[in-house]
């Protein structure tokens, strides 16, 4: 590979780097918060950010892998025509991954494919369900439910709608049952924050195994 090349590597500390910036707001908000009750809407503009910037991460770290998919498949010692022939060959994996803008589950999954690897048999693992809930076992159809779910809220706040789509991934909707203008909390900004983080962790990993390489999952 070029020294301009993508590699695997390279994609996850782009990606923890991004994330950087969601851990940074959240400690804001947490270090803005106080006494007194009603909605704080300074924090709920946080709240908004961080899900923009972890939503774009996302986007932004399935264009990487795609690429290091392409550059760490690229022959090498052979002759310059050879190199050249598997270029054109990919072009249009590489266009696709340039213009992909709607990081949602059939997106993903279609560009990576074009690649030569589908990350979906990787999306499953089991966390806490919290508040005393059991386990949450996350298959690959609810975390493509999931992942559609987040760029529904991700969509309303980039343009500016007057309410958020009543969606499971929002704890107002989720836990309390809100069927209208539902709120959008710290808590919804951390879970979002961990579900971008665990999903291209195992999409890494995944993919790794793939590759037959090794890498550092930081987060």
């Amino acid at each position: 590979m070029g020294s301009s090349d993508m590699d695997l590597q390279a994609a996850i500390d782009n990606f923890d780097r991004a994330m950087t910036h969601c851990d940074n707001i959240v400690a804001v908000h947490r270090a803005h918060g106080g006494g007194g009750g009603g909605r704080r809407y300074a924090e709920i503009s946080l709240d908004r950010a961080v899900i923009v910037l972890a939503i774009a991460a996302w986007q932004a770290a399935v264009q990487d892998m795609t690429n290091a998919t392409l550059d760490m498949a690229a022959p090498s010692s052979v002759p310059p025509i050879e190199h050249a022939r598997y270029q054109a060959s990919i072009g249009h994996v590489r266009k696709a991954a340039a213009d992909f803008a709607t990081p949602n589950a059939q997106n993903t999954r279609r560009l990576m494919h074009s690649a030569g690897f589908d990350p979906r048999p990787f999306w499953t693992w089991t966390a806490s369900g919290g508040r005393g809930r059991p386990q949450v076992t996350w298959t690959p159809q609810s975390v493509d439910a999931r992942l559609d779910e987040w760029l529904k809220v991700r969509h309303a706040i980039a343009h500016g709608h007057d309410e958020l789509p009543v969606v499971q991934a929002l704890q107002s909707v989720r836990l309390d049952g809100a069927t209208s203008d539902p709120s959008i909390r710290l808590a919804d900004a951390e879970q979002c924050i961990a579900f971008v983080s665990r999903l291209v962790r195992l999409t890494t990993l995944g993919l790794a195994a793939h590759l037959g390489v090794t890498v550092t999952n930081a987060r």
